[in-house]
């Protein structure tokens, strides 16, 4: 599955910071997640940014899932 941002935010979990140590931000039109690490694709933080309107699915040829 890929997701793909629509709405900016900051990813508050630790296991998600650049290798300057600071949270990484994503933006419109970014994949999520950037980097894989533990805890960013759960059903329940994938229904999180879902639900809250921060990503969606799409399909692997980039259009949205229906």
């Amino acid at each position: 599955m890929a997701y793909q941002v629509i709405k900016a935010f900051t990813d508050s979990n630790l296991n998600s910071v650049d290798e300057t140590g600071e949270k990484h931000v994503y933006w419109e039109g970014d994949e999520y997640p950037y980097k894989q690490y533990a805890g960013a694709q759960t059903k329940l933080r994938l229904a999180e940014l879902t639900n809250g309107g921060f990503i969606e699915e799409v399909n692997e040829d980039e259009r949205t899932a229906e």
